[in-house]
């Protein structure tokens, strides 16, 4: 990986372009495109303005760059604008006819044509897999950019394999160029999918290819929030809900509008069963998509995860009704994507609650056939089987669910089952070495049955799940963002209240409460 761009590059462009040698400029461009577009990209717009008509008109993707670079940097939209620059020429310079065709998918996406942007996203693909090999590494600084926004553009439309793939093309061209900020951007997306399917063990892999991102550096907090985002799901993997809502508090989603759905999908499923807590996060939701611009409103893949966030919430605030409409049809095969695969699973789950076992088990049958590469879906299937067998086949189906956990470290589905299920899935999990995780399971099943939780206060009871899980009291102290006598002080208040005198008493209290 290349480091910071050396200014010797940006005196060898200033020097040509005072001596009007455009094509020294040219070279230079292609060649320290990457250094100049992560850590210099002010002097690339200044210098791209400056060329003369002429060479613009031999060039024309340099057009489409300044236009993007212009936008990235003030954070606007890739709009309509683009298509007053776009040639749709298919005798182009193969850079060119690339650039053109992804000038086109940002304009269509700026129009939430989203649809036609997965057209000329496919166009482009096939373009450039029908060039001859040796053309394409004349054009490597400028793929780990293309990839990457078709990766996106796949994204947004519950595309996960296709924009997986787009995302490997560009972390390694992204190596290859020396390009550190597509680079982040392309490890966190890749990462991040793994996350939403419950591919855990895959999600960490990706993430341990992130690689460092300077906190000064503009582009630094888009390029962060895929990561953060995978990251925060693998500490609620790891039933680690407050590490989860740390890492999240340090996400600014209004900079990387590509990732609200996932982002609050998540916030609400962290969110504890408060009605108070559950309206102030619908409101915040509800103003955020208000003041959405439409390109953004209307994102496919965002729009299903709407459906979960209010589905969540509305469940906490007792308003089945208006939950199970705001989900829609749950009726879902295994070829449907993830999200609404996800949606449906919660939505059987409530039934199972409300005593519907039939209903319940009637959802989740086709998601039965899906493949092991969705543990996210499946896992909650097979406890919801499990919940509803009459073939005596239980404890077989929630094997299975316990080895899918362990493989893909994807256990916060566990916790969705009844205490008796769960119960029977920490023995499980201890069975294959992870006495933390089935502690951890244990905490969650029982805290609210166990007598006098009911008097402890929100911070209590949070400091006392984190405890039950392991945490450390310097760790529950940054978990917390407070100091570690506050702690101590909240976990004496507790035990007082619980009628028990340290961590040890208090482990053996809450399992004799199952």
């Amino acid at each position: 990986m290349s480091e910071p761009i050396d200014v010797g590059v940006v005196e060898s462009l200033s020097k040509a372009q005072r001596a009007g040698d455009w094509d020294r400029v040219l070279v230079i461009l292609r060649d320290e495109w990457s250094a100049l577009s992560q850590d210099a990209p002010q002097v690339l717009i200044d210098v791209i303005a400056a060329l003369p008509q002429e060479v613009m008109a031999e060039n024309s993707r340099l057009r489409l760059a300044i236009q993007y670079l212009r936008r990235s940097l003030d954070r606007q939209p890739q709009g309509r604008a683009y298509d007053d620059i776009i040639s749709d020429d298919p005798e182009a310079a193969p850079l060119d006819r690339l650039a053109s065709l992804t000038g086109r998918i940002a304009a269509a996406r700026g129009a939430g044509r989203h649809r036609d942007a997965v057209r000329a996203t496919e166009v482009a693909v096939s373009t450039l897999r029908s060039m001859p090999v040796e053309v394409i590494p004349t054009f490597a600084n400028a793929l780990p950019e293309f990839h990457y926004h078709w990766g996106v553009t796949f994204l947004l439309v519950s595309r996960f394999d296709d924009a997986l793939e787009q995302f490997t093309h560009s972390h390694d061209w992204a190596v290859s160029a020396g390009n550190r900020m597509v680079d982040a951007r392309a490890v966190g997306a890749a990462s991040l999918i793994h996350a939403l399917h419950g591919r855990g063990r895959q999600a960490s892999e990706w993430l341990a290819k992130l690689p460092p991102i300077p906190d000064d550096a503009w582009w630094a907090s888009d390029a962060a929030t895929p990561a953060r985002l995978a990251d925060a799901i693998l500490h609620t993997e790891r039933l680690e809900p407050d590490a989860a809502r740390v890492v999240l508090s340090r996400i600014d989603i209004r900079l990387s509008l590509d990732y609200w759905g996932p982002y609050f999908a998540l916030r609400a499923f962290l969110t504890p069963d408060d009605p108070g807590d559950a309206q102030a996060l619908l409101s915040e939701f509800d103003a955020f998509v208000g003041g959405l611009a439409p390109e953004y409103a209307n994102v496919p893949l965002n729009a299903e995860y709407t459906s979960i966030v209010r589905y969540l919430l509305l469940q906490i605030l007792h308003q089945s009704d208006r939950a199970t409409r705001a989900l829609g049809d749950a009726r879902v095969d295994a070829e449907s994507s993830v999200v609404r695969q996800t949606g449906a699973t919660l939505h059987a789950l409530r039934l199972l609650k409300l005593g519907r076992g039939t209903d319940a088990r009637a959802v989740i049958t086709p998601l039965l056939h899906t493949s092991s590469a969705h543990p996210r879906v499946l896992i909650p299937a097979l406890l919801i089987a499990a919940e509803t067998d009459t073939v005596n086949h239980r404890d077989a189906l929630l094997r299975r669910a316990a080895a899918l956990a362990a493989w893909n470290h994807c256990h916060a589905p566990l916790t969705l089952g009844s205490a008796d299920v769960r119960g029977r899935l920490a023995e499980l999990v201890r069975e294959r070495g992870e006495g933390k995780i089935a502690d951890r399971l244990l905490a969650v099943v029982e805290s609210a049955a166990v007598a006098g939780a009911e008097a402890l206060t929100r911070r209590e009871n949070a400091v006392v799940r984190a405890a039950l899980a392991g945490r450390s009291n310097v760790e529950i102290a940054e978990d917390h963002h407070t100091s570690v006598n506050t702690v101590k002080t909240h976990l004496r208040t507790a035990y007082r209240k619980l009628g028990v005198s340290n961590r040890s008493q208090l482990q053996q209290l809450f399992q004799l409460g199952r």
